[in-house]
Order: structure tokens, then C-alpha cells, then sequence
């Protein structure tokens, strides 16, 4: 799994649209694959489809949690 650079964390942290909009889209899959919902069609069939309104939440959370999100000193054991 790809992981979100530290530089496009920390700029979507000052609420920068590009780098808010990489971490949107980063994490666009698994949200879309967290709010599926089963519908049923007119001829018994099921259907997974992305529940607009569930989708929106999330993306909500995700901005909420980009607001949240806090940095902190590795511990003087880290080693990169």
C-alpha cells in the first residue's frame, strides 16, 4: 500500500486544496468500499452500490480527522 508523504500530510494540515485533495484521494477506494450498501433491483438481483450520504460522512470524517491529526518527535531510538 502506497503511503501519503509526510509533506503532503503536513500541508493538507494547513488546509492547502492540492494536498487536501491528494489525501482525499488517496483514501477515495477504501471509503467508497466502507459504504456499500445492497440494493435489490425490480427482478430479484443484488446490487452493491456506494451510498451517496455515507460516502459523504466519511469524506467529512477524513477532513475532520486532517484538522485533528497531530505531529510528534520520533523517539531518539528511531532509526529511518
Amino acid at each position: 500500500m502506497r503511503r501519503v508523504p509526510f509533506s503532503i500530510i503536513a500541508a493538507a494540515k494547513t488546509f492547502d486544496p492540492e494536498a487536501v485533495d491528494v489525501v482525499f484521494r488517496h483514501f477515495e477506494g477504501f471509503i467508497a468500499s466502507q459504504c456499500l450498501i445492497d440494493c435489490t433491483d425490480e427482478y430479484g438481483n443484488t446490487h452493491s452500490i456506494v451510498d451517496d450520504d455515507l460516502y459523504y460522512q466519511a469524506q467529512i470524517a477524513l477532513f475532520r480527522a486532517i484538522d485533528r491529526f497531530q505531529f510528534r518527535e520520533p523517539p531518539d531510538s528511531f532509526m529511518p
